[in-house]
């Protein structure tokens, strides 16, 4: 990559400056590390509550920067999905003063693993922290870290997609006795199956879950009948289950549940329901509040 000049960073930030918010927004610049030390060491910044750094390439070297820089004292919100952070940069936030103000963190589609997940879960100066996203494989041993977490308690959203989670690690997320703050749960892409959405079902501790998504995992009918049966779930507003090997039965719990009565969005999108029960489900007498349910993206629609 071509060096930037100082003017190009300039620039770069100017465009991206929401003065009101105290907000940049430097998504998709190709931005790597040496860019970052560049910008963090402009006056133009002073006061940044919000960073938004998603698609670059930026790894643990911009993250020691970050740290090491006074502009990061005052950030509540640090977006940096899909860059090159490893466990490295994620155990040097964990373990630094700096980010004592975050409340927001989004590390999803980095190259974070077991370790990173361990050092987030034991670390004090993030225990404000509200929503986390992380990942890429923390698999179930990094769940079972988050999960059992001491000072992450204050979560009201957790984002572990893609990080190869099975039915272990929902059933550690089902366990956790310091989750109970949680009211989204986002497990896309993983590899749950019915035994672990049973567990999450059933738990006391994801009571208050309002949103669910669980795209691309194969819960199958035992899982789609453990959701629509859980008196457990019933503050659900929102249940995505895009591509989760549904077939008829579970459809049919759906239409017929009596629990999940704030039910306002489901999405069943590329399962095998036949259309009888896709009808059962849009004009059931129990789910009352549900006004959007899809079983075909728009662009199949006929």
């Amino acid at each position: 990559m071509a060096e930037k000049s100082v003017k190009d960073i300039d620039s770069l930030i100017e465009q991206g400056w929401n003065v009101e918010n105290s907000e940049l927004d430097l998504r998709e610049k190709e931005l790597d590390d040496e860019d970052l030390i560049k910008i963090l060491q402009s006056d133009k910044i002073k006061g940044v509550t919000a960073l938004f750094l998603e698609f670059n390439e930026i790894g643990d070297d911009g993250i020691k920067a970050l740290l090491d820089s006074e502009h990061a004292k005052y950030l509540t919100a640090l977006n940096l999905f899909k860059n090159n952070v490893t466990d490295v940069g994620v155990k040097a936030m964990a373990a630094s003063k700096a980010l004592i103000n975050l409340s927001e963190l989004v590390m999803s589609d980095n190259k974070i693993g077991v370790e990173g997940a361990v050092a987030l879960a034991e670390s004090r100066p993030l225990a404000n922290l509200v929503s986390l996203w992380v990942g890429d494989d923390l698999g179930d041993e990094g769940v079972r870290a988050l999960a059992s977490s001491e000072t992450l308690t204050r979560l009201n959203l957790l984002s572990l997609y893609r990080n190869n989670i099975g039915n272990a690690g929902a059933i550690a997320l089902a366990e956790s006795k310091n989750l109970g703050k949680l009211t989204e749960l986002n497990l896309n892409w993983n590899y749950i199956e019915g035994a672990g959405v049973e567990a999450l079902a059933q738990s006391d501790t994801l009571k208050n879950l309002t949103q669910l998504t669980l795209t691309y995992n194969p819960i199958g009918d035992r899982g789609a009948i453990a959701i629509a049966g859980s008196e457990k779930l019933g503050n659900l507003t929102l249940l995505d289950l895009y591509e989760t090997e549904i077939g008829n039965a579970g459809g049919l719990a759906f239409a017929e549940s009596v629990t999940l009565v704030n039910l306002e969005t489901l999405v069943l999108i590329h399962n095998d329901i036949k259309p009888e029960i896709q009808e059962m489900i849009r004009s059931s007498k129990t789910l009352t509040k549900l006004s959007n349910v899809l079983f075909k993206r728009a662009s199949e629609e006929a």
